[in-house]
């Protein structure tokens, strides 16, 4: 889980797409919980060694706040694992603008890349277009492995070529596409 929350946040700052703030408020949530949790753990058994008239109060109270370290500490591990399901829904719910929010880069790679092609099939890509549209489907294909959506069963004909298009009408997956990927291999350069 927590690669794939760390993929995804690499692909927000990668791709200039700002947390939602949804996800910011959990990930704080997880980072206080956590902290919290932390500071529990490190407490130390307080002893009466050095006990005075001026800190009787603040020695026992701390004695006694320690017996609880136990307890706390459960509760800590036990609201940091809810923390920690609050980020994973956030993450989830994440994707989904983050897919929206890839199409136009993807757009702006696959139109540099399509006006060399169309001009000349042969003719070199700039390096940066093929590198950017190579990690954009990769960064497609492990947010959605397998499929585009419920809408789209998985390996239908509809599946591997929509991963990283929006297309305007079906006509688009049925004509215009095959005609451009005819005897293309997926993960080939074309």
């Amino acid at each position: 889980m927590n690669m794939e929350r760390y993929f995804l946040a690499n692909a927000a700052e990668t791709y200039a797409v700002d947390l939602p703030e949804y996800l910011v408020t959990a990930k704080a949530f997880l980072d206080a919980a956590t902290k919290y949790r932390t500071e529990v753990e490190a407490l130390e058994q307080p002893t009466l060694e050095g006990v005075n008239a001026k800190n009787i109060a603040k020695t026992i109270d701390a004695i006694l706040v320690f017996s609880q370290r136990d307890e706390r500490l459960r509760l800590a591990a036990r609201v940091e694992h809810i923390a920690d399901g609050d980020v994973e829904t956030a993450y989830a719910r994440f994707k989904q603008v983050l897919l929206i929010e890839l199409a136009a880069p993807f757009d702006k790679a696959a139109a540099e890349f399509m006006a060399v092609y169309d001009r000349a099939p042969d003719a070199p890509q700039d390096p940066a277009t093929v590198a950017t549209l190579g990690e954009l489907v990769r960064v497609r294909d492990q947010m959605a492995p397998g499929r585009v959506g419920d809408a789209t069963p998985a390996n239908s004909g509809a599946d591997l070529p929509t991963r990283c298009a929006t297309l305007l009408c079906m006509e688009d997956l049925a004509v215009k596409i095959p005609h451009r990927t005819h005897a293309m291999q997926r993960g080939s350069l074309e």
